[in-house]
């Protein structure tokens, strides 16, 4: 019995979502404990990612509104700070450092599962073939 298309877009952007959430709070998990110790939990960063992502996209599509897009993503960036600086118990510049320290992390955490990915040969069934006159001829 095959699944409804919507079904399985739903479930797609479900497990994506997961996934991206996982992969997230594992790089300022990572970051936070190298920086705060043992006030970096997991369970700690997965919360921050969440909470934190929403309260991004509220504070600068509000601040954007209200003034510029640049002081928008200028206010977002304080508040990621200030729950970073919450969440794991560190200063102003421990909270830049650990935000600083997780984006290489998720660089190379993403990275390193593209390359996995491409060496096992996972193919997603939902994306849409590349045009021939697009891929490197050898």
């Amino acid at each position: 019995m095959e699944l409804p298309e919507f079904i399985l877009t739903g479930l797609v952007v479900l497990f994506s979502f997961l996934a991206v959430w996982m992969i997230t709070s594992l790089a300022i998990f990572l970051a936070g404990r190298a920086i705060a110790g043992s006030y970096a939990t997991f369970p700690k960063a997965s919360a921050l990612i969440l909470v934190g992502g929403i309260l991004i996209g509220i504070t600068y599509g509000v601040a954007a509104f209200l003034f510029t897009p640049p002081l928008g993503w200028l206010v977002a960036f304080l508040v990621w700070l200030g729950l970073v600086k919450h969440f794991f118990e560190t200063g102003w510049l421990g909270a830049f450092v650990i935000s600083l320290l997780a984006c290489i992390i998720l660089l190379l955490l993403v990275a390193g599962l593209v390359i996995a990915l491409a060496i096992i040969e996972v193919h997603v069934p939902f994306l849409p073939e590349t045009p021939e006159e697009l891929l490197p001829t050898v």
